[in-house]
């Protein structure tokens, strides 16, 4: 009996009967971007399934993670992990700040905690930790040295869909965590992204960033992008 392949990076993609399914609405509707009936099916439904309130959907992972480096307003320098994609680094440079690579456990391959405090200068204002492969950080130590220092935490989850611990969706970890749903991804839109918020008001301003700044359709509150996941 021959071995079954196991594909492990070639995207998961459903019966082209049930995405023709989609596109018939999206072509009945005649609404292909702007928060369109199924991005906001979609964003309830992800929310729903990963247990966490509020979730703003972009265009990729990486311009989720520059909303957020944006929204809590890191400067300076950001720790972060030398061992993660290319992204994570250099969101941190396109948002003028600068990465300090923290190195990582060598068990479980995420950012060391015990490290972490030694890199922390007076320019430092936020880190920026990877969940690697699904394996959570050590969340409660980055906590703590979080909080005795006065820095904002990202957690990168682009690798961590659906991942829980003791007490629930590691998402809630953090100021912010984001994710990817880039078409290698366990989950994927083909590209896109999320942003996963503490309370209404930061997804709110989150939300604006994500769309041009616009509060409504005649009110900019905030130097925005184009960051929105289309209805496809």
């Amino acid at each position: 009996m021959k071995n079954k392949r196991l594909d492990v990076t070639r995207p998961l993609i459903p019966p082209l009967s049930e995405f023709i399914e989609y596109l018939e609405r999206i072509w009945t509707s005649k609404i292909l971007t702007n928060k369109g009936p199924i991005h906001e099916e979609f964003e309830t439904a992800v929310a729903d399934y990963l247990g966490v309130k509020y979730i703003s959907l972009f265009s990729s992972g990486t311009v989720a993670l520059l909303a957020a480096i944006r929204v809590l307003k890191l400067s300076g320098e950001i720790i972060t992990t030398p061992y993660t994609f290319v992204a994570t680094a250099h969101s941190i440079v396109w948002s003028g700040a600068k990465p300090i690579f923290v190195d990582i456990d060598p068990t479980t391959l995420n950012i060391d905690p015990a490290k972490i405090e030694a890199a922390i200068t007076e320019k430092t204002t936020g880190i920026l930790p990877v969940h690697c492969y699904g394996d959570s950080c050590d969340v409660s130590m980055i906590k703590n040295i979080a909080e005795s220092n006065g820095l904002k935490v990202i957690y990168d989850a682009a690798a961590s869909f659906g991942v829980e611990d003791e007490g629930g969706s590691i998402l809630r970890h953090g100021d912010l965590s984001i994710l990817s749903f880039h078409a290698t991804k366990v989950f994927n839109t083909f590209e896109g992204g999320a942003v996963i918020s503490p309370d209404l008001e930061t997804k709110q301003h989150i939300d604006h960033l994500r769309n041009f700044g616009f509060a409504n359709e005649e009110t900019v509150v905030v130097e925005g992008i184009n960051g929105k996941l289309s209805e496809i």
